[in-house]
């Protein structure tokens, strides 16, 4: 290229960077779709690992009149099954599991059931097996009695008889989670959260933690709402594989880019996470902890005691949007299609 034709284009570059609309577009979005002064949202777009665009609009602490930021940690519930499931495809990359290992082969003490359960189907919810959460309130607990993973497998022991034949039907079970969680732990005898940190928040400095017990510093507080009024929503029940990750949204996008490089897992895990995975009959697909919805695009939605999330990586895995709030009022998913007109 000659000199001249450098000076001729490098404006047109400077104008196009100057035009580019998108991050106010984006703030416009949460401008628009939430109130000043209540609880709300922090959201972040990423493109191939980089974030390109965070905002966040609301409050964090109602009491303390905190504002959420683009750091402020959420509890991101559901949206944390995938990295459960990816914790158990690694353990079966180093053949230490199989996805037709049995249930009972890993975790003694389960009814008969458990012989005919394969890791398999608790990854992509076709087990059968009813969810713990039914069955801890239909025992008595409250969300505001302490519960454990010992809990949900309690509760577990005492079910007689599955929803359906394993393998038959998809039907979304948090149990199936909590189970796997189980199976991590004793494979690796190690705490889920120590086997996540290590293997996966570590290798791609990723700011997550899994403790359901201690909130993060300056996270969020929870809130349910009606009519203008906000309660906070504490639970005492702490579960992990199901859900409990807290994290930004920023730190999702970052990890989203894995479903695109392999960083962590390499080539196996991206074949793996979507290998057997089942209709869920809506015209979507769940592999390992992650939908696939009918246009190719990936995600999962995440609710837990006032805390909302939602995830999504569009088709060609490069562009990546997560929307978390902290008030059961408010809706990721709109936020998120609005967000991902902007940056498709």
């Amino acid at each position: 290229m000659s000199a001249c034709a450098a000076e001729a284009t490098a404006p047109l570059a400077e104008t196009a960077v100057e035009s580019d609309d998108r991050p106010a577009r984006s703030q416009g979005v949460l401008v628009d779709g939430l109130e000043d002064g209540a609880p709300g949202c922090s959201a972040a777009v990423g493109v191939e690992g980089a974030v390109v665009w965070v905002g966040a609009r609301g409050v964090a602490d109602i009491a303390t009149g905190a504002e959420l930021t683009t750091d402020t940690a959420f509890d991101i519930a559901s949206v944390s099954k995938q990295f459960t499931a990816t914790a158990v495809l690694l353990l079966v990359d180093r053949h230490q599991l199989a996805l037709d290992d049995t249930l009972a082969t890993h975790v003694a003490g389960l009814p008969p059931w458990a012989a005919g359960v394969t890791i398999g189907q608790l990854m992509h919810q076709t087990s059968g097996i009813p969810d713990y959460m039914g069955l801890l309130e239909d025992a008595g607990f409250t969300l505001t009695d302490r519960t454990t993973n010992a809990d949900a497998l309690k509760a577990l022991g005492a079910v007689t008889e599955l929803d359906f034949e394993p393998g038959t039907a998809f039907e979304y079970s948090n149990s199936n989670y909590v189970l796997l969680a189980e199976i991590v732990e004793r494979t690796a005898r190690q705490p889920l959260s120590a086997f996540l940190s290590a293997r996966i928040f570590w290798p791609l400095e990723l700011d997550m933690v899994l403790d359901p017990a201690a909130p993060v510093p300056g996270a969020a507080v929870p809130y349910t709402g009606a009519d203008g009024e906000f309660t906070p929503a504490r639970t005492a029940w702490q579960q992990v594989g199901d859900g409990s990750i807290q994290t930004a949204p920023s730190q999702l996008v970052r990890w989203a880019d894995n479903y695109r490089t392999g960083e962590v897992g390499g080539r196996t895990l991206l074949d793996a996470q979507l290998a057997g995975a089942v209709e869920t009959g809506d015209g979507d697909r769940y592999g390992a902890g992650i939908y696939e919805y009918a246009d190719g695009a990936l995600g999962h939605d995440g609710a837990w005691g006032g805390f909302v999330t939602d995830f999504r990586i569009d088709r060609d895995r490069r562009t990546s949007v997560a929307v978390s709030c902290n008030s059961d009022t408010q809706d990721p998913s709109a936020l998120a299609d609005a967000l991902a007109r902007i940056w498709g």
